[in-house]
């Protein structure tokens, strides 16, 4: 043991405290470049809690509505009935449900009653799509949805700014990125939509606890989600940007304060948001009775 540590010490710093100060020195250049996520779950492991809400600030909730966040605390020990129950019988359908790592074909398959395979891989990431799926409906009424568990897959298309580099502003243009997935979306028959979710309710709500709320019920957060976005406000108006890094930013601090899926139901454009909340009210018809 002596004569290992000599030699390293002679030779300079050992390899492993070199490889500790490069991971830090990394670490902090992401942290410095990319906006803060929440901890995400592990294929390996039961997924940790995600970030605490981040509600508005500096009265923003008064003017705007206050962030829907109807999780318990993570680690919760207070088991409370849900909020909104599922409707009666809703789950007395089906077989026996695969594990959360076996999940993904079973899932894809039931989702075909919906849309082709092609149709489905084109809006969704399928793989880990119980994880994704819950890691999103978790998120979307705080500040952001980390993408690499997001059950979306990115919009193509390159986001539009006009104006001039002083003053960017969010173009029209940019929402017609997002028709094609607002027609698909129409598309849907709610109440297929409704059925296959109470199917795969129970693997869902495991999940969910898994996130971190042990004594949650997941369909009172997808209710909270819904009604957060529901909540969106409608921007008339130029809709100011800033660039402090690399993305945009809504200048407009209380826009910029909202919800994920607030922002996103700004982001589509005021005549994609109405239809999207259409759709949003006939789900939700369906989950909650």
């Amino acid at each position: 043991m002596s004569t290992n540590h000599s030699r390293a010490s002679s030779s300079g710093p050992p390899w492993w405290l070199l490889l500790l100060a490069a991971a830090g020195i990394a670490a902090g250049i992401y942290l410095w470049q990319m906006e803060p996520v929440p901890r995400l779950p592990s294929r390996s492991a039961a997924p940790p809690a995600t970030a605490p809400a981040d509600g508005p600030v500096d009265g923003t909730a008064d003017r705007l509505g206050a962030v829907a966040d109807a999780s318990p605390e993570p680690g919760s020990a207070v088991e409370a009935g849900p909020k909104f129950p599922l409707p009666e019988g809703a789950l007395q359908s089906g077989g026996p449900l695969p594990a959360v790592e076996d999940s993904d074909s079973p899932i894809l398959d039931a989702l075909l009653a919906l849309a082709s395979r092609d149709r489905l891989g084109q809006f969704f990431n399928m793989q880990d799509y119980a994880r994704r799926f819950v890691v999103t409906v978790d998120n979307l009424p705080r500040q952001l949805v980390p993408m690499q568990w997001s059950a979306l897959r990115p919009v193509p298309g390159r986001f539009a700014a006009g104006g001039d580099s002083e003053r960017p502003t969010l173009q029209p243009e940019n929402y017609a990125r997002y028709d094609a997935f607002v027609q698909f979306v129409e598309a849907l028959d709610p109440k297929t939509a409704a059925k296959l979710y109470f199917r795969f309710y129970p693997l869902l709500q495991e999940q969910y606890r898994a996130l971190g709320y042990p004594h949650g019920h997941l369909n009172d957060r997808v209710v909270a989600a819904i009604d957060d976005m529901l909540t969106a406000p409608e921007v008339s108006g130029p809709i100011r940007l800033v660039q402090p890094r690399i993305q945009y930013r809504f200048d407009d601090p209380l826009l910029e304060s909202l919800s994920a899926g607030r922002k996103i139901m700004i982001r589509v454009g005021p005549a994609n948001a109405a239809r999207l909340k259409k759709v949003l009210r006939a789900l939700r018809a369906e989950i909650v009775r």
